[in-house]
């Protein structure tokens, strides 16, 4: 019994190594069959039913959609000082800080980080020391002076004087009226019997010198004759002096004495007391145009036209500044002396007759009566010499009957008066159109100028550009700031994209519009969809390397903040549910066309030639020659044939 217990593990060891031993030659055997026959398990595959996805990406970093396409990430390595800003910018404003248009130190910010504001919120208040303050205040007074200006040049024209006065329009009529009273009155001395009756005066005188020098009698007789005339025109004039003025020569006086006293209503109206910088003005005008006026007679040739010009500049500036001024006492005594003057004619003309010229009249009826006894009496050498003088006396009467001297005088007369009426008619008329386009312009240019003061006022209160919510103040109170200085950082979270990076290769295939799958490292690899929203033009080179910088903007928005790292896939191209096989199972034949080792059921291998459609790195469409569920050999021999 011992015997039997002893040899019983020996056997038992015997019969495993024998079993062991029959599994080993068993394995060899069908693996050698397995072999010959075209497939071992584990090495095939199977055709499969599904989607082939060709993308494209990287490792990108979240944004704001608002900055993403202001920095440029992600950041691929440290950048050669110190800073690792996304896609090599050297920025270190965050995509969505927000900026001051205006310059000052902070006051206080009406927001605190996390806070969630609108568009145009008040964020922070800027202090200038009141320089926007002060500008405002300006462009507010240069405007009132260029609406005052153009309200000027539309009614009156400063540079053509004060608009008359009342005064002194009724006193160019009364000139008016008394230079045509002159006219009428120099006409009617230079009508055709004046003249007549000057010829019949110089005949007669030299009728009368023949007469006494021993002419005929029939001279004679015409001598009396005339010297009857003579008689009878010095009564007439005598008549003439007794009866008083005529209403024409009252007119005429009465129109003087309103002249005269409205020149001294003028004088005697108490002048506005003028602005010291009106005045300095006014001769500032009065200097400058002296200047013009030696500078256009200096000129070599002498302009006339310009030295008329700076004259009528210099009259008119000095008349500006004697506006300004109070009258002197030598205005007064003037106007005074010409109103005496006036009221003494008109009261001579209105009185009775000047007995000085009664008496001048009576003198000239004696001698022309005395002269007619000396012709009836004969010649005497005393009369003789009368008779000579007589005819002296005539022909010059004669010869200033016929001028036009003072006919002329009296129409110039005339036109002087109307033209002074003129004058001061076009002194209350407004500026001409160039002056009034540019006085417009100027009230224009002052509107202008206060709008811009009064925004750079607004510009002191900073105010969100956009809605979202304050990630960050960016600087601290009291601290000075300017437009390039951001001052807090505003990201509307529901607006958010991935920036990736991508090589020449790659981004030539990237279009937007194309669909994209994020993942977010912070987040458990979570998977959020996306849609590539614009791909760079041009490539930024860094350190040899160019890439591109793609924009993906993100669909999901529950839990991806900006800062986040993330893994981009970008989809170039798909095709679903179609027959797939790993790309290693492709090989090709002598002619280089695409074959697959088909494995049938009984383990042999069938070669068959196939039609390829999309591929990636990893799997391959069959578009034709393969059914899924067939199985395809993967072996060292397709996988060589596949490279």
């Amino acid at each position: 019994m011992r015997r039997l217990i002893g040899r019983s593990p020996q056997r038992t060891l015997a019969g495993c190594a024998l079993v062991l031993a029959a599994a080993i030659a068993c394995g060899i055997w069908l693996t050698q069959r397995g072999g010959s026959a075209g497939a071992a398990p584990g090495l095939s595959v199977q055709a499969s039913q599904g989607d082939v996805v060709v993308s494209v990406g990287g490792v990108g970093r979240v944004v704001s959609r608002t900055g993403a396409t202001v920095i440029e990430v992600p950041a691929a390595s440290p950048s050669s000082n110190g800073t690792a800003p996304a896609g090599g910018s050297s920025t270190s404003a965050p995509a969505d800080a927000v900026f001051p248009r205006a310059s000052g130190r902070v006051v206080f910010f009406s927001v605190r980080p996390g806070q969630h504001v609108a568009a145009g919120q008040r964020l922070a208040l800027l202090d200038d020391g009141s320089v926007a303050a002060a500008a405002a205040r300006q462009a507010a007074l240069d405007l009132a002076t260029a609406r005052i200006e153009l309200s000027q040049r539309l009614h009156s024209d400063p540079q053509k004087g004060i608009p008359p006065t009342p005064a002194e329009l009724a006193a160019a009529a009364a000139t008016i009226a008394s230079a045509n009273a002159d006219l009428t009155q120099a006409i009617r001395r230079t009508r055709p019997a004046e003249v007549t009756a000057a010829q019949a005066d110089l005949r007669r005188s030299q009728a009368d010198l023949q007469a006494l020098r021993g002419g005929t009698s029939s001279a004679r007789a015409r001598a009396i004759s005339l010297a009857k005339d003579r008689v009878t025109a010095a009564q007439k004039r005598l008549d003439r002096v007794l009866a008083g003025a005529t209403r024409t020569d009252v007119s005429a006086a009465q129109a003087e004495v309103r002249k005269a006293e409205a020149d001294m209503a003028i004088l005697q109206k108490a002048p506005a007391t003028p602005l010291p910088q009106d005045v300095a003005a006014a001769q500032f005008a009065v200097t400058a145009a002296q200047q013009s006026l030696a500078d256009a007679k200096a000129a070599s040739p002498v302009d006339p036209a310009a030295v008329n010009a700076a004259q009528l500049e210099l009259d008119k500036a000095i008349a500006a500044l004697a506006a300004l001024q109070p009258p002197l006492a030598q205005e007064f005594a003037s106007a005074q002396a010409a109103l005496d003057a006036s009221r003494t004619k008109l009261a001579a003309l209105q009185g009775p007759p000047d007995p000085a010229e009664v008496a001048t009249a009576r003198q000239d009826l004696v001698g022309a009566q005395a002269d007619l006894r000396t012709l009836r009496a004969g010649p005497s050498p005393k009369s003789l010499a009368s008779a000579r003088e007589a005819v002296a006396s005539a022909r010059a009467k004669l010869t200033q009957t016929r001028g036009p001297a003072a006919l002329t005088a009296a129409r110039l007369a005339v036109t002087r008066a109307v033209a002074d009426q003129a004058a001061l008619k076009a002194r209350s008329g407004p500026a001409s159109p160039s002056d009034i386009a540019l006085a417009r312009v100027r009230y224009h240019a002052a509107q202008a100028r206060l709008s811009t003061a009064r925004a750079d006022l607004r510009h002191l209160i900073v105010r969100s550009p956009r809605t979202g919510t304050v990630t960050a103040l960016l600087t601290e109170r009291g601290a000075p700031v300017d437009a390039t200085t951001p001052i807090a950082s505003v990201t509307n979270l529901q607006r958010l994209a991935v920036r990736v990076d991508l090589s020449e290769f790659d981004v030539a295939r990237v279009h937007p519009g194309q669909k994209a799958i994020v993942r977010v490292d912070a987040l458990g690899g979570k998977a959020f969809g996306g849609r590539v929203l614009f791909a760079a033009l041009a490539g930024t080179d860094k350190d040899g390397v160019v890439t591109f910088p793609v924009i993906v903007a993100l669909n999901g928005l529950h839990g991806p903040r900006p800062g986040m790292n993330v893994s981009v896939r970008i989809i170039i191209a798909q095709r679903k549910d179609v027959v797939a096989l790993p790309i290693d199972a492709v090989s090709h034949d002598g002619e280089d066309r695409p074959v697959v080792a088909v494995v049938r059921s009984d383990g042999t291998r069938l070669t068959r030639h196939v039609k390829l459609g999309l591929a990636n790195n990893k799997s391959v469409e069959i578009v034709q020659g393969l059914r899924p569920g067939e199985r395809v050999a993967v072996d060292a021999s397709s996988a060589a044939g596949g490279q």
